[in-house]
């Protein structure tokens, strides 16, 4: 997405995962490598260097494809999951 690219241009690798949050209508996440955990109340992320851990109500995978996800549902709470907290204990990897 350009936008992401003008947002990013001067973070030197150190950007969260792109996202885009709608209040109460779920969001759009792009460069997810993997899910590791999904339920209707948690999602679990998987991107190439964090792990994203996501809180909701009737959470509800819409489309995942080549790395773009789309989720419906409430999302109550959203944090990125330090290298001890992830999956397996390495960021980034399930």
């Amino acid at each position: 997405m350009r936008l992401y690219d003008e947002i990013f241009k001067n973070v030197d690798g150190a950007a969260l995962a792109r996202c885009i949050i709608v209040p109460c209508g779920g969001g759009y996440f792009e460069g997810v490598k993997s899910v590791a955990d999904f339920s209707d109340t948690k999602l679990t992320l998987v991107f190439p260097r964090q792990t994203v851990e996501i809180e909701g109500k009737g959470l509800c995978i819409k489309k995942y494809c080549d790395g773009d996800l789309q989720l419906f549902g409430e999302i109550l709470s959203l944090r990125v999951l330090l290298p001890d907290q992830a999956p397996n204990g390495k960021e980034g990897e399930v």
